[in-house]
């Protein structure tokens, strides 16, 4: 497909690098640490501020959401520009297992030798089955296994859907996604009251965001798409859909069916927007190089995260205790949560900079593709982005 995407102003939004992009991970990935490490510390007071921040902190969940729409748009775009390949599912799985599977098995290795998490649960996590552990009596040891899990099952099944429809039908079954998975989540909260949180785990709960994704992914590449329709409907699809997902925030069932589906929208909406500056005069707004760095290394940051905040407790448990004493629970939050972004962060660096790029390089040596090497480079064909 080859529309035309490009004014007398503005460049194409589909691109073969689209480096905003990597910003937009960067938010995403900032997001989820936002929420997993501003915990407050166990029988400790805050202070006014510091119970404003945490609540604050309550909301980063949605990085998972936006990443879910990413990912979409993504890979959507790449089983798009690759359908008539005839090596078309081999090439893709082949780089998919490349990104995804040598930093996760390391991962999981290491959480298996430190005793974190189970043998059983180790196993059904490398099937990617991570998100019915807790179902199935395993446990949930280790937070971001379930969002890679759904991502895993989209990848295994989406391209060959994408190679057996055709655009329109493509369009269809996603919108039909996105009306499906909120119903979903309905039937299973009327089945279970109060809702089991666990079982939203589960993939058919969370393909809305996916299905967003890529209908935006097939809408960019339609002949008949323009960039002035984008431009009309992505702020005020951003706008609405975030108002609505903080009116609906809190409201039992809203929280269980509607809230997710909001969020999805608005995230949606996000990307486009980001799209549309991305590739305008003001690119420099989505162009932040702390932004893109964090989007570098989101994979691996989000697969260590968890345990590096962990880590930040055991490093600075008597600096915690120090300051939990003397009435200090915020500084003690931030200190966590400062250890641990540290120590996340190198971690995550080495593993893209060592393991991850090693894997890379002989995906990209079936292709005319040069490796990419430096932050900014979020590529149509083999993107770099989390799984979570």
């Amino acid at each position: 497909m080859t529309p035309e995407r490009r004014s007398s102003a503005d460049g194409p939004l589909i691109r073969a690098h689209m480096p905003e992009l990597d910003s937009v991970r960067g938010i995403a990935i900032l997001s989820v640490l936002f929420f997993h490490g501003m915990a407050p510390p166990l029988h400790a007071e805050l202070s006014t501020s510091g119970r404003l921040l945490f609540i604050l902190s309550r909301h980063g969940w949605v990085g998972v959401n936006l990443f879910f729409v990413l990912s979409g748009f993504l890979i959507t775009g790449i089983l798009l520009e690759s359908s008539r390949r005839p090596d078309y599912f081999r090439r893709f799985y082949f780089r998919r297992a490349l990104r995804i599977l040598p930093a996760l098995y390391g991962m999981l290795s290491i959480l298996l030798i430190g005793g974190w998490i189970s043998f059983r649960l180790t196993a059904i996590s490398m099937l990617f089955l991570a998100n019915f552990a807790a179902v199935a009596g395993f446990g949930f040891g280790y937070g971001p296994l379930w969002s890679l899990a759904v991502e895993e099952h989209f990848y295994m099944l989406w391209p060959l859907v994408v190679r057996l429809c055709s655009v329109r039908k493509l369009m269809i079954l996603a919108v039909a996604v996105c009306i499906v998975s909120p119903f979903l989540r309905f039937m299973n909260l009327i089945g279970n009251s109060p809702p089991q949180h666990l079982a939203s785990l589960y993939t058919w709960f969370n393909l809305d965001g996916l299905s967003l994704g890529a209908l935006l992914a097939i809408w960019l590449r339609m002949p008949s798409f323009r960039r002035r329709q984008l431009a009309r409907i992505a702020v005020p699809a951003t706008v609405v859909a975030g108002a609505a997902f903080l009116l609906l925030e809190g409201h039992p069932w809203a929280d269980a069916t509607l809230v997710a589906s909001a969020c999805n929208l608005a995230s949606a909406g996000f990307l486009a927007c980001v799209l549309l500056v991305g590739t305008s005069s003001y690119s420099f707004v989505v162009d932040r190089p702390i932004l893109k760095f964090y989007g570098f290394i989101s994979y691996g940051l989000y697969l260590f995260h968890i345990l590096a905040f962990h880590l930040s407790e055991k490093l600075f448990s008597h600096q915690l205790e120090f300051l939990i004493a003397s009435d200090k629970a915020m500084i003690a939050t931030l200190l966590r949560f400062s250890g641990g972004l540290a120590l996340g962060t190198g971690i995550a660096y080495l593993s893209r900079r060592s393991l991850e790029e090693s894997f890379l390089r002989i995906g990209y040596r079936s292709g005319r593709e040069a490796v990419p090497s430096a932050v900014g480079t979020a590529s149509v064909d083999v993107p770099i982005h989390i799984h979570s």
